[in-house]
């Protein structure tokens, strides 16, 4: 846990479904995103489940939930990023880099892999990378996009 310089202050810290639930659910809603279909029971054990780890942005004033990020990892040396989200009131600020280096610390990960959406790309080019070409796959033999 430590705080972001830049702006009004966060705390990095871990998922925790009594403090962070809804502002998570929140986040989603508002960015349009469907993931856990807006539904807290499915997003708590999505962000509890074996294998992942969940950090929170929270504001130090008003204590809200800023942003968040879903990891999985191996625990040794890879991790996919699965979600990267930040409200956004709170973008441009430093939270998402912020995210980003403090789930590479509590997964002790020297990669992380990612799909990323057009409009995160120039984000994610800010950070130390390379590029590769890449696929989301869904179950069935249907070829057609999903």
């Amino acid at each position: 846990m430590k705080p972001e310089g830049k702006g009004p202050s966060v705390v990095y810290e871990a998922f925790g479904a009594g403090s962070h639930l809804c502002g998570v659910v929140g986040i989603c809603r508002s960015l349009g995103w469907d993931n856990f279909r807006y539904g807290p029971d499915l997003t708590r054990r999505s962000l509890t489940a074996p294998g992942v780890t969940a950090v929170i942005a929270s504001a130090r004033d008003p204590g809200e939930v800023a942003g968040f990020g879903q990891v999985f990892g191996d625990g040794v040396f890879q991790a996919h990023l699965g979600l990267l989200a930040v409200d956004e009131k709170w973008r441009r600020r430093g939270v998402g880099r912020g995210l980003v280096d403090e789930a590479f610390a509590r997964l002790g990960a020297g990669r992380m892999d990612l799909i990323a959406s057009d409009e995160s790309l120039d984000f994610y080019r800010s950070l130390r990378h390379r590029e590769q070409v890449g696929f989301r796959i869904y179950p069935g033999t249907e070829t057609e996009e999903a």
